[in-house]
């Protein structure tokens, strides 16, 4: 998907302003326009903006009040309906999706700032993230996420290996370390579909 230049986004005090990783993130996003799709870790709603300008059905959300403020905020100045609700990543989730994409917080800090805080390996977030996400993908649903070179995605993929493929899709180099999108998909199992 294109980057957009006609969104218009306002960052609200305190949410994570759009940057490098939320604009591989959109670039890697490859979208009919029918698709159902959740947008894990809102923010400024930047990414949901795109979907929703594209067709998708949008459902936001974020653990912080502040960025759900924000989606809602951006969603009305650019005339575009999207779902958007407070949730610690699936908790408040009952549905399936075509699509999942997450922003997550991905650097290895601990007790920093919510928005890029991953915890030890930077993978505390994606890994909790992980072991429910494929619950909440319809079949042949895809995942969407972005991550750092100093991230552990090498933990995650052989944690997660039986139930995901990791596909790196895009990457690109700022200051310290390089920014990766990943294709996440499903492994052939039927015993995830009931």
């Amino acid at each position: 998907m294109e980057v957009d230049p006609s969104i218009r986004i306002r960052v609200l005090p305190g949410v994570y302003p759009p940057s490098t990783d939320s604009y591989i993130l959109i670039e890697s996003l490859d979208v009919e326009g029918s698709e159902k799709v959740l947008d894990m870790g809102c923010g400024t709603g930047i990414i949901s903006l795109h979907l929703a300008k594209k067709g998708c059905e949008v459902v936001a959300v974020d653990i912080d009040e502040r960025a759900v403020e924000n989606t809602i905020l951006n969603a009305k100045l650019n005339n575009v309906a999207i779902k958007v609700f407070k949730s610690n990543l699936f908790d408040k989730i009952k549905e399936k999706f075509d699509i999942i994409v997450f922003n997550p917080p991905y650097l290895p800090t601990k007790g920093e700032n919510i928005s890029w805080d991953g915890g030890e390996g930077g993978i505390e977030i994606l890994d909790r993230f992980l072991e429910n996400a494929w619950k909440f993908l319809r079949k042949r649903g895809k995942i969407y996420i972005v991550a750092s070179s100093l991230t552990n995605i090498d933990l995650l993929m052989e944690k997660y290996g039986d139930i995901y493929s990791f596909d790196p899709l895009k990457k690109t180099h700022i200051f310290f370390e390089d920014i990766v999108s990943y294709l996440i998909t499903l492994r052939s199992n039927k015993s995830l579909y009931p």
